[in-house]
C-alpha cells in the first residue's frame, strides 16, 4: 500500500496529542476509581456472578493466565475440541461468535445463536469462562463478512449514533436482535465478557477509526444495561495491538467509567512491550487480557507481560499458526490455566 510519509512537524505534534490523552486518561483513572475499583463492575446492578467473576480476574493478575479458544457461530464447539484432543484438556474460557457473517438469513441465524447459547450455558455449568464476540453487519444490511467491512466516511457513520434517524433505527433494531439471546445467558446466571466493536482503531470494520467511536459504544452500553437490564455482562474494550495498520489505543477508549477490562488482539509473535505497557497504563488498575491470538504466548512472553489475565487464540490459526508441541507446552505451562486448573483454582479463591 501506497502511504505518503507525513511531515516531521505533523508527526511531532500527533505524537505529543497522543501523549497528552493517555496522561489525561491515566490522570483520570487515579482520581476517579475508589480502593479496589479493579474488581468493582462498571454497572452498578452486575449481577453476582458478574462481581464474583471480575473479582477473580483482577485476583489472578500478575500470577497466573487463563487459555482460551475462540469457535466460529456456525460451529460453536469445534475448536475447543479440537484444542482438548490435541493438548489433553479444554481452554478455562471458550470465545463464542454472536454476529451472522455467512449470508445467514433471520431463521438460520436463530438456530445458529440458539446453538451457541445452548453450548454456553453447559460450558458455564462446566466451570469455564463465557466470552462472546460480536462480529455485526453494518445494521440493516445482510449478514454477511462484506457488510461486517462495509467502509462509512465519517459522516455516514454519525448518521447511526445520532438518534431520529433511520440509520439510527437500524442500529437500535439490531441490538434489540442481539439481546434477545444475551438475555437467555442472563436468566441462566451466565456471566459473559462482551467484546463488541473490536479493533475499532483500524479501519477494516464499518465501526473503525471513527473519532466518536465512543458514542456507539455509549449507545449499546445503554441499551443494553438500562433498557434491557443486561446485568450479566462484563464490558470488554478490545483494540488491535498499534502498528503499521491500526492507531494508538487511547484516541476511541470511551474511558474506564463503561469498561471492565481492556484487551488487545495480537497477531504479532514477538507480543512487542509496548503493545502490553501502554494498554496497562491505559487500564488504571483495571484487568488486562488478550483478546485475541494468532500464536500462543511462550513462556518468556508470560514471564515478561505477567498481567496479562487471560488469552483467546482465534478460530482455526489455533493449528494454522502453532505446531501441535507448540500447544501442549502452552497449554501445560506453570503460568497458565486450563479449564480442570481454572474449576480447582476458583474453588480454592472463593474459600
Amino acid at each position: 500500500m501506497d502511504v505518503k510519509t507525513p511531515r516531521k512537524g505533523k508527526m511531532i505534534v500527533k505524537s505529543a496529542v497522543v501523549c497528552l490523552l493517555y496522561v489525561l486518561l491515566f490522570v483520570e483513572s487515579q482520581q476517579s476509581l475508589p480502593a479496589h475499583a479493579a474488581a468493582q463492575p462498571v454497572n452498578a446492578n452486575a449481577s453476582q456472578e458478574v462481581r464474583s467473576l471480575l473479582s477473580y480476574l483482577s485476583g489472578i493478575s500478575g500470577k497466573q493466565m487463563i487459555t482460551g479458544q475462540h469457535d466460529y457461530l456456525e460451529s460453536p464447539d469445534e475448536l475447543n475440541n479440537k484444542l482438548k484432543s490435541l493438548s489433553g484438556s479444554y481452554a478455562g474460557l471458550h470465545g463464542y461468535e454472536l454476529g451472522a457473517v455467512s449470508n445467514q438469513n433471520a431463521q438460520t441465524t436463530a438456530r445458529q445463536r440458539n446453538q451457541v447459547i445452548a453450548s454456553a450455558i453447559q460450558w458455564d455449568r462446566k466451570g469455564g469462562i463465557v466470552a462472546m464476540t460480536f462480529h455485526q453487519s453494518l445494521p440493516g444490511t445482510a449478514r454477511t463478512w462484506k457488510n461486517v467491512q462495509s467502509k462509512l466516511s465519517q459522516e455516514q457513520f454519525n448518521k447511526y449514533v445520532t438518534p431520529g434517524t433511520q440509520e439510527y433505527n437500524k442500529l437500535i433494531a439490531d441490538l434489540d436482535d442481539a439481546a434477545v439471546y444475551l438475555k437467555k445467558l442472563r436468566d441462566a446466571k451466565v456471566p459473559v465478557l462482551w467484546r463488541p466493536y473490536h479493533e475499532m482503531n483500524a479501519d477494516w470494520f464499518w465501526w473503525g477509526k471513527k473519532e466518536n467511536f465512543a458514542q456507539l459504544w455509549n449507545i449499546m452500553y445503554d441499551r443494553f444495561v438500562n433498557v434491557h437490564q443486561l446485568n450479566n455482562l462484563i464490558w470488554v474494550w478490545n483494540p488491535n495491538a498499534p502498528d503499521e495498520h491500526s492507531g494508538p489505543y487511547a484516541p476511541t477508549f470511551p474511558g474506564l467509567a463503561k469498561v471492565d477490562i481492556l484487551a488487545a488482539d495480537i497477531y504479532d509473535n514477538d507480543f512487542q512491550d509496548s503493545y502490553y505497557r501502554n494498554l496497562l497504563f491505559l487500564a488504571g488498575g483495571k484487568p488486562i487480557a488478550i483478546g485475541e491470538n494468532g500464536d500462543v504466548p511462550s513462556a518468556e512472553v508470560l514471564e515478561r507481560q505477567p498481567k496479562w489475565v487471560y488469552a483467546m487464540t482465534f478460530g482455526k490459526l489455533l493449528t494454522e499458526q502453532n505446531s501441535t508441541d507448540e500447544i501442549k507446552t502452552y497449554m501445560n505451562a506453570k503460568k497458565t490455566l486450563t479449564l480442570p486448573e481454572l474449576v480447582k483454582d476458583r474453588e480454592a479463591s472463593s474459600k
